[in-house]
């Protein structure tokens, strides 16, 4: 397989009309990934269409709604599959069938655990964001970025990276985030909808999972413990359930926080990492994956305190090994 940057624009090039695919669960990365990438095929005069697998969370609305929900025998004339943003081919959950059907891929990814499953790859583990790779990708490609493309990418760095806050930031991000802000948008408004805008109820929501917080290893690690069904008594969709992963993480003294969402295939883990601990190599042994700070897995099993047990054990190991 190939896993250059000329390899995907030579497939790139040769499209002519191309079916563009976020992750499942789609993050402002995915999805304004997509978007950029769905515009600068559409200013080479191709085709483009962003697929969904499923409704994509409210708040990310402000990004943009240029999308079509997958469903069985859609018709298409594709000749090009991209995945963004994904990093095992079970990301995409049923567009699986689309991308057989047009059996010609491309994988551009930024997670250190992807498993190169396209006909061609690029995948930069050092990056910061899918939009940080897209930059590079549109000026080795000479795609002129015009303001909205420019927008799409500034949405999906500024959110991988926490606004600028996270270790994954480099001068290179910095640099390419100092070329975006050259074009007309409202970055401080990207900013607030990514990070200071949630709903009274999302709000409630949170503070009732902040009374139930988990504190084991004497502080290092901490745990949140909910059901996707948790939305139902605050009138929130499960897809527009809050990050609460974040609630734990910003315990003085946490190292790893975990989120255990029941979900039903099973129970949902999100990890995080302030320390030296590698929660993508805890996510991919429980067939999970993700970054070094960053990363999730689905284990899929029915009892609530044994998901708790077993991803808390598996933590204090890595504490122990680092």
């Amino acid at each position: 397989m190939d896993i250059t940057m000329q390899a995907v624009i030579d497939k790139i090039m040769k499209a002519k009309s191309v079916a563009v695919f976020p992750h499942v669960n789609e993050d402002p990365d995915a999805i304004a990934s997509c978007f950029a990438f769905a515009d600068m095929l559409r200013k080479t005069g191709k085709k483009a269409t962003v697929y969904v697998s499923g409704k994509v969370e409210s708040r990310l609305r402000f990004i943009g709604t240029d999308y079509v929900m997958y469903h069985d025998g859609i018709e298409h004339d594709h000749d090009l599959c991209v995945c963004l943003d994904c990093g095992d081919l079970d990301r995409i959950t049923d567009r699986k069938k689309m991308f057989d059907e047009i059996a010609n891929s491309v994988n551009i990814d930024h997670h250190c655990t992807n498993t190169r499953f396209a006909d061609a790859n690029y995948a930069d583990g050092s990056a910061s964001a899918t939009g940080e790779i897209l930059f590079d990708l549109f000026e080795k490609m000479d795609v002129e970025i015009d303001d909205n493309i420019a927008r799409n990418l500034y949405t999906a760095i500024c959110s991988d990276t926490g606004c600028f806050k996270f270790t994954n930031v480099t001068p290179k991000t910095m640099r390419i985030a100092a070329n975006l802000l050259e074009y007309n948008f409202d970055h401080a408004d990207v900013a607030r909808l990514l990070f200071d805008c949630e709903s009274l109820n999302a709000v409630k929501l949170k503070a009732e999972i902040m009374g139930g917080i988990k504190l084991y290893e004497n502080g290092r690690i901490a745990v949140v413990s909910t059901d996707e069904k948790i939305g139902e008594k605050y009138g929130i969709d499960k897809e527009d359930i809050p990050n609460l992963v974040d609630i734990p993480r910003r315990i003085e003294g946490c190292e790893i926080a975990i989120c255990v969402k029941r979900v039903d295939e099973g129970f949902r883990l999100n990890l995080r990492s302030n320390g030296d601990a590698d929660v993508a190599k805890i996510a991919v042994g429980f067939g999970g994956g993700g970054h070094v700070r960053a990363a999730g897995a689905t284990l899929h099993i029915s009892d609530a305190e044994e998901a708790e047990r077993i991803i808390v054990e598996a933590c204090k190991q890595a504490l122990r090994e680092g």
